[in-house]
């Protein structure tokens, strides 16, 4: 070998070494890459071996470790000793180390790369037997010390399997040639492609379901609700093909076997298409450098060598152009593709690449002029390998025994791709294309190309090394189904993106967001929820009302305390309770409580907790709670026990203490901070939860739904928080338990194991006869009389119903006055359906609306153009839909640059196709010219 070249390589492999133990890897990886770097010194320069032990003194005199100066010691001497004969073991030895604790599928990979490049490299194979002996003997070791079932004695048994086995399948297949009946070419891209179907999912596919929004975008739409969106230049690449196979069990893992398969063949034609002898091993590097994880760069990869074959075979123009714009489409789900392209095109068909570069922008003007205009999507990054870089002195050799341009490209792709400037993964296939172009030349030896191989391969490696399939829990694959074919949703819980609908990333009006998945993973209907992009609501006649008021169901008792029965279960020291004039209870000192233990009942499933008193003197924030655990040690500076804290403020602010940390909770009613008060908290179980359902105030109830993530099993007591210097007298605290309603517009239901009380409090009296109707039998009092059907009452202030045990669906209450009936509960007695569809449009999407009876439209700004049958349509203003269908189109801005780019991308074909037609017409024109032109000299003359 060349000296100079000799000292670079050994210059470099003594800067990696000397490195490696001041980079932050495991004893391991450095133990490998010490081993790696004496391999490869035993290859090709073996007489310098005995500069690795010097690279690593610094670190030796640094951290007083010999560990690695014996390690590199005892490989120098093999390798100076033996030297080709010691590579193999060298090499085996250090792939073990570098893949033991990766999975099996990864470690089957490293060793059959290896046995690869052994054999191309024409190595004695027999290092690696020797290997696996060596290994067998450590374990045997290991076992003697630590027993067989110690995890190492597994670990170097595996390594001790595969280097038997692979060493002995590379001796038997290393002379051996196939029959030439047996197609090599399409088995040899087969293995790795199966092997990639286990891998999993990567983190970029984790969207790739048939139910997820991104999933069901119009490839031909530039935009999706709240958001530009720009994919179209997938529309003949990644949105067909995952389209197709999403729909099989394994339909990601089976694109990303497909592509790297397609990668390998396509690499083939192209390397023997440039007349390379070995184009079987260089293909299938470039296969094995596929970059799986990135869904986009992946195609590009695989689509981008049969493009290049097709710029270099000779073929009619017509034909030829054509097929060219059309790979470089499909490429371009990768946007970058056209770039990568046309660089890898200046290996190939310099005196027609000007012509093929703009054939190529014209066929994909489509994307790139809307994309130029109002933005590109997102790429993903191509993580730079230290055994790229490593590529870049050894290229630089190259420049006077090969095409210098060619090296140029090479090099230039390589840096740029280790640079982490913008868009740097568009050199990703270039830099592998085109690297491995260059090393096949003539002038490289077959020592140089070992060399780029095997830094090539091990940046495949670390591409598996580093990877990590996304697994997506079986609760958040729950929450998919429950939103599925929802509008908007509010996601705040993990996995942010993998909803199947749109998630709400700008400020945009809560009435849009159809569902609330909190951060427990709870799906919660938005209550406020009217629609989107457009909210509908019926108009209703003026014969038909709807009556506001409050609905208080009857509690029945389960404890009770007064002045006449009154007892403390746990009280803290600085505290007084006198109950000679009521219940007066006073904090003497700091923050103080009192606290009574709820009485257990069977399957109890609801608890009130009712308070009536008077506040004596009110200077700080007091508070209720609900508490486990508590005793008459406990400690309030902090709570040192579970408790859900309810602040009887005008603030209504909710905590919970818990061995988690302190928590804050959503905001329940402001409570009367002077004078007397009647409080009643109402809590249900829901899912062994404990959920605030509403809080009556004197006399006016408030409906809530607060989870309080306080488990319902948790609450046995419940007590008072007084700050100093507050005093209260307490006329009665109840614990009964309630019957929970179900109350909607259209009726009200309830499940009671007792007789059962519910009265309605409306907003304004009510006058007129009323109405009720319900399956079960339901007593009705007005204003504390007796009613039936047909009664007449004038103010009306109270409606009570009464029912026996067992479950009761009141489906309507009604009152009819001067022919208008009011309705407190009930469905209208007209049809008040209407159906929405929405329809795809070019440049945007067409809302169609069928209805029966008049509605009010509202539709939401986003900044979009909007036309109500055909007219323009000001988004300030409500319109009024009159029975019948309408149409309701939005034009997203910006998605006649994709008309204009489509024109354009027609026309490139066009001219494509007919250029051979073109070129001969204007060379018999030019003919025809000239003779004319021959001819009027020749008369001349």
């Amino acid at each position: 070998m060349d000296k100079a070249l000799s000292y670079l390589i050994a210059i470099i492999l003594d800067i990696a070494i000397g490195s490696a133990p001041f980079l932050g890897l495991s004893f391991y990886q450095i133990i490998a890459i010490i081993l790696l770097g004496t391999a490869i010194y035993s290859f090709l320069i073996s007489d310098l071996s005995i500069f690795i032990p010097i690279s690593l003194v610094p670190f030796t005199l640094i951290s007083h470790s010999y560990s690695f100066l014996l390690v590199s010691s005892v490989s120098t001497v093999l390798s100076y000793y033996l030297k080709e004969k010691a590579t193999a073991f060298l090499l085996t030895l250090g792939v073990f180390l570098v893949t033991f604790d990766l999975e099996a599928v990864y470690q089957l990979l490293a060793f059959l790369i290896l046995v690869a490049v052994l054999i191309y490299l024409k190595v004695d194979l027999l290092g690696i037997v020797a290997n696996g002996i060596f290994l067998l003997i450590i374990s045997a070791v290991i076992a003697a010390n630590q027993g067989l079932n110690s995890s190492l004695v597994n670990i170097f048994s595996d390594g001790a399997y595969y280097s038997l086995a692979f060493g002995v399948l590379g001796i038997v297949f290393q002379d051996i040639r196939l029959p030439r009946k047996v197609p090599r070419v399409p088995l040899l891209y087969l293995p790795y492609a199966l092997i990639t179907l286990g891998f999993g999912i990567p983190f970029k596919y984790y969207w790739w379901n048939p139910s997820s929004f991104l999933f069901k975008a119009d490839p031909l739409s530039l935009w999706v609700p709240i958001t530009y969106f720009p994919q179209v230049n997938q529309i003949l690449g990644s949105w067909p093909l995952a389209h197709l196979l999403i729909h099989l069990p394994i339909g990601v893992d089976l694109y990303i076997a497909l592509l790297t398969y397609l990668s390998g063949i396509g690499s083939y034609l192209m390397f023997k298409k440039q007349g390379i002898r070995q184009a079987s091993l260089f293909s299938l590097v470039y296969q094995l450098l596929s970059p799986f994880p990135h869904p986009y760069l992946l195609l590009g990869y695989a689509i981008l060598p049969f493009t290049a074959y097709l710029m270099s075979i000779n073929m009619r123009s017509a034909v030829k152009y054509p097929a060219v714009m059309l790979m470089s489409v499909i490429g371009s789900s990768f946007f970058l593709f056209p770039v990568s392209a046309i660089l890898i095109g200046a290996f190939l068909k310099r005196k027609d690449l000007p012509w093929i570069g703009v054939a190529m922008v014209g066929a994909n003007a489509f994307w790139i002029i809307p994309y130029i205009i109002l933005g590109a999507p997102a790429s993903g990054e191509i993580p730079s390998y230290l055994s790229l870089a490593l590529l870049l002195p050894i290229l630089v050799m190259t420049v006077k025994v090969e095409d210098r341009v060619k090296v140029l490209i090479s090099l230039g792709s390589i840096a740029y791709l280790v640079s982490g400037l913008p868009y740097s993964e568009l050199a990703y296939p270039v830099a592998i294309a085109s690297t491995l172009i260059v090393i096949s030349g003539v002038g490289i030896k077959r020592i140089l190309a070992g060399v780029v191989i095997t830094l090539l391969l091990i940046t495949s490696v670390l591409q598996f090394a580093n990877y990590h399939g996304v697994s997506i829990p079986s609760n958040v694959q729950e929450i998919d189904k429950k939103v599925d074919n929802a509008t908007l949703i509010w996601w705040n819980y993990s996995y942010p993106l993998l909803s199947p609908v749109p998630t709400n990333t700008t400020q945009i009006i809560s009435q849009a967001i159809q569902y609330i998945v909190n951060n427990q993973g709870n799906v919660i209907p938005n209550p406020n929820y009217t629609g989107f992009p457009a909210s509908f609501k019926v108009i209703f006649p003026r014969n038909l009302t709807r009556v506001n008021g409050t609905w208080i169901s009857e509690t029945y008792a389960q404890y009770t305390l007064n002045s006449s029965f009154f007892h403390i279960d746990y009280k803290s020291p600085n505290i007084t309770v006198n109950t000679s004039y009521g219940i007066v209870i006073k904090s003497l000192l700091g923050e103080q409580f009192v606290a009574w233990k709820i009485p257990e009942a069977e399957n109890r499933s609801t608890l009130l907790v009712g308070l009536t008193g008077s506040w004596i003197s009110y200077s700080g924030e007091p508070m209720l709670f609900l508490g486990y655990n508590v005793s008459n040690y406990s400690s309030l500076a902090p709570i040192n026990f579970t408790a859900l804290t309810l602040w009887l403020t005008k603030a209504g602010q909710i905590f919970l203490y818990s061995n988690h940390g302190l928590r804050i909770l959503p905001r329940a009613c402001p409570i009367p901070t002077s004078g007397s008060f009647n409080i009643n908290f109402y809590f249900i179980d829901q899912g062994n939860f404990t959920i605030l359902a509403g809080e009556q105030i004197n006399g006016k109830f408030h409906s809530l739904y607060i989870n309080t993530t306080l488990p319902w099993y948790e609450v046995n007591a419940v007590g008072l928080i007084l700050p100093i210097g507050d005093e209260l007298n307490l006329t009665q605290i109840q614990f009964p338990q309630f019957v929970p309603t179900n109350v909607t517009q259209n009726w009200i239901s309830w499940d009671s194991p007792v007789p059962f009380k519910i009265s309605f409090y409306p907003n304004k009296p009510l006058n007129g006869t009323i109405y009720l109707a319900s399956k079960r039998p339901v007593f009705m009092e007005v204003n504390g009389i007796p009613a039936s059907n047909g009664s007449t009452f004038l103010n009306a202030s109270n409606i009570t119903l009464i029912s026996g045990p067992g479950f009761v669906n009141v489906t309507s209450i009604y009152f009819i006055h001067n022919g208008t009936r009011e309705y407190i509960v009930g469905a209208y007695p007209i049809n008040l359906t209407y159906l929405v569809k929405i329809n795809p449009l070019l440049g945007g999407e067409k809302i169609v609306v069928q209805s029966h009876i008049s509605l009010n439209m509202t539709v939401i700004p986003l900044g979009l153009v909007y036309k109500l049958d055909g007219i323009p349509l000001n988004v300030s203003d409500t319109a009024v839909l009159r029975p019948g269908t309408h149409v309701l189109e939005i034009l997203y801005p910006g998605q006649a640059y994709l008309i204009i780019g489509l024109y354009f991308t027609f026309l490139s074909f066009v001219i494509a196709m007919l250029s051979e037609i073109l070129k001969n017409s204007l060379t018999q024109i030019r003919t025809f010219i000239n003779k004319i032109l021959y001819k009027v000299e020749k008369n001349e003359g």
